[in-house]
């Protein structure tokens, strides 16, 4: 994903979309939490085709040493419905 320079510092979106009938679960980790704000940091796509936009700012530059990672993992109901984004 790219970033992009604005007044405010730097800014990214990443859309992430459920290919899976069944719920999943992500959570979105960086080598520099001090340095980058993340929305959602963890949330859940409750069913095929479900997208969520996650918001990656920073106020200094972006550089080779930053590293970013997104896990995954299958949830059944009762545990994506706290986790859900669209509600």
């Amino acid at each position: 994903f790219q970033f992009v320079e604005s007044q405010t510092g730097y800014t990214s979106r990443l859309r992430l979309t459920s290919l899976q009938q069944q719920a999943v679960g992500f959570k979105f980790k960086t080598n520099a939490p001090h340095k980058f704000l993340v929305k959602p940091v963890v949330s859940a796509l409750t069913k095929k085709g479900t997208t969520v936009d996650v918001i990656v700012k920073s106020t200094s530059p972006i550089t080779d040493a930053d590293r970013f990672l997104i896990q995954t993992v299958a949830l059944d109901a009762n545990e994506a419905e706290g986790l859900d984004s669209t509600k």
